[in-house]
């Protein structure tokens, strides 16, 4: 990230996306302090945390991020992108651990802890099996993956969620519902 600084006064939604889309500078801080209070809730209680801490895994997607370089509509649009890749960080951090364990003991969770807390005491194979029912669930109804992985790995609220996705938060809640249900019967839960 570049050496620009930007005032301490806060921003407007069209500053941020303003700086978001300029290549050359750094992160607001009030995007930068979003971003890793995200990837505190991802790791917090991840065997991966022990080797990927907030700050590495927000520059970690932050340098996949900009390989692929796009216009930010808004700064919900990035963080959700930065909440995708950041769970594909973890992911791929999860399967590499994984492999040199050659398996290990998986644990149930709470869905309804887990979305209290995003990702919070999730064991490396829970992640990975959630993933998988992510990916089946967004070749049967991407919307419904979406609001889950907006909700889940990228804190945000309904309200976020449904102005990201151009729906209303009664809309929102429905679908979060049946993404639950949809989970329910792929993953077993407490």
């Amino acid at each position: 990230m570049g050496r620009t600084r930007w005032s301490q006064a806060p921003m407007d939604e069209s500053d941020i996306t303003a700086r978001l889309n300029d290549r050359d500078g750094d992160l607001a801080p009030e995007v930068y302090a979003r971003l890793r209070a995200l990837a505190q809730r991802q790791i917090a209680g991840h065997r991966a945390s022990a080797t990927l801490n907030a700050t590495a895994l927000v520059n970690e997607a932050w340098l996949k991020l900009s390989e692929y370089p796009q216009e930010w509509q808004s700064r919900s649009h990035f963080l959700a992108a930065m909440a995708r890749v950041m769970r594909h960080v973890l992911i791929d951090r999860a399967r590499e651990l994984l492999a040199e364990r050659r398996g290990g003991d998986q644990q149930r969770i709470s869905f309804e802890h887990a979305e209290r807390e995003p990702s919070s005491e999730l064991d490396l194979a829970d992640l990975l099996a959630l993933d998988e029912a992510l990916s089946t669930l967004r070749d049967m109804d991407p919307r419904l993956e979406r609001v889950l992985e907006l909700r889940l790995f990228g804190g945000l609220s309904t309200e976020e969620t449904a102005a990201h996705l151009g729906v209303s938060e009664p809309t929102v809640k429905r679908d979060l519902r049946a993404a639950r249900a949809f989970l329910g019967t792929r993953l077993k839960f407490e």
